[in-house]
């Protein structure tokens, strides 16, 4: 009998301990902290283009969204492709979000298709006011081309001086419509890697947690405490980086490719860039002997080599400038190594400001 008394003297104890850690777990679930949401829902499903607005989105949304960046691992947001599959998988989503200023020459075939479908379309640099670039690279293929177009075009002339007036107004209708194709590929002479610039990426962030609320209003307040606290990460990464140029000897800087517009604009560097704004606009041989004279001139100790770029035209300006190589990451995808080692955008910031130190010297 005074064993099965202290029995259940035990159960009575150890049932009040569970009693006291349920009355616990519930007075936690009824006052849920800052940057928790207010209630299980299903996540929104939200479609990227770069990394930076795929990062951007996890950190605002938190487990609220499910973000897929459409441009794969290592892959080029200038010349990336996506499959029908994908664009069938993006008008089931909930929201759509690209960068704009014509990096990603996809959108506005996938945007046309979006069209009725009900998906959020997110221009995230909207409200950034974009710089501008000479891009020699592409320019001088271009002047070859209206060069040989000339010529082809005096040719025809030549040939047909004599038929009748419809053909010549055919003629003009068609040189009209050469015409235009140029100006819309003139359009787009904007340089679009704002995200490298710390305090346009507020922008952006800002823009991405604006949709969120539109699609989850009751969530205001989640999004908005997540959004402030990256919008401070972002500020401590500009104060950081123009720490690093202040105490830096040099301002100039020879990197693979013409991305880096924006830090010139912000921080007063220079860029010698091996490509164009878009990596596939290679230098021709004058402008490559440029380049490695400006480097000389410059004492230019390093190029600097991006994770995504092919670096065929960069070695051979390393290897005739006599400089080491360095790695910049410019954000917009990442590779396998960033994807092992949970790279965010703010490591791979310090890493850039610790490579440009280096450069810099």
């Amino acid at each position: 009998m005074k064993r099965l008394s202290s029995m259940f003297a035990f159960i009575l104890i150890f049932s009040s301990f569970l009693a006291a850690c349920g009355g616990a777990e519930q007075t936690e679930e009824e006052q849920p902290g800052q940057g928790e949401p207010t209630e299980e829902v299903e996540a929104l499903e939200l479609y990227t283009t770069i990394f930076p607005l795929e990062d951007f989105a996890n950190k605002i949304g938190g487990d609220l969204v499910n973000v897929i960046n459409l441009v794969p691992v290592g892959a080029d947001a200038h010349t990336f492709e996506p499959t029908a599959r994908e664009m069938i998988s993006v008008a089931e989503g909930d929201a759509f979000i690209y960068n704009g200023a014509g990096l990603e020459g996809f959108v506005d075939a996938l945007i046309e298709t979006l069209e009725d479908e009900g998906v959020a379309i997110v221009k995230a640099s909207e409200g950034i006011e974009f710089i501008g670039y000479d891009d020699e690279h592409s320019h001088e293929h271009e002047e070859e081309n209206e060069h040989d177009d000339h010529a082809h075009e005096e040719e025809h002339d030549h040939e047909h001086e004599h038929e009748e007036q419809g053909h010549e107004e055919q003629g003009h209708e068609e040189d009209d419509d050469h015409k235009h194709e140029q100006d819309d590929h003139h359009d787009h002479d904007e340089d679009p890697h704002v995200w490298l610039d710390p305090i346009h990426s507020i922008t952006l962030a800002e823009n991405i947690k604006d949709i969120l609320i539109d699609l989850m209003p009751e969530q205001e307040e989640f999004f908005t405490a997540n959004f402030e606290e990256l919008k401070t990460e972002l500020e401590t990464i500009d104060s950081e980086f123009q720490a690093m140029v202040d105490g830096a000897e040099k301002d100039t800087f020879l990197v693979s490719h013409a991305g880096y517009g924006y830090w010139e604009e912000r921080y007063g560097l220079h860029q010698i860039a091996i490509a164009g704004i878009s990596p596939t606009h290679e230098p021709s041989q004058r402008q490559l002997q440029e380049i490695i004279q400006l480097a000389n001139e410059n004492e230019l100790e390093y190029v600097l080599f991006e994770q995504n770029i092919p670096t065929k035209v960069a070695d051979i300006v390393k290897d005739e400038v006599g400089a080491e190589a360095l790695y910049l990451h410019n954000l917009e995808a990442l590779v396998a190594e960033d994807v092992g080692n949970g790279e965010d955008y703010f490591s791979l910031m310090r890493r850039n400001i610790e490579a440009l130190q280096t450069a810099l010297q």
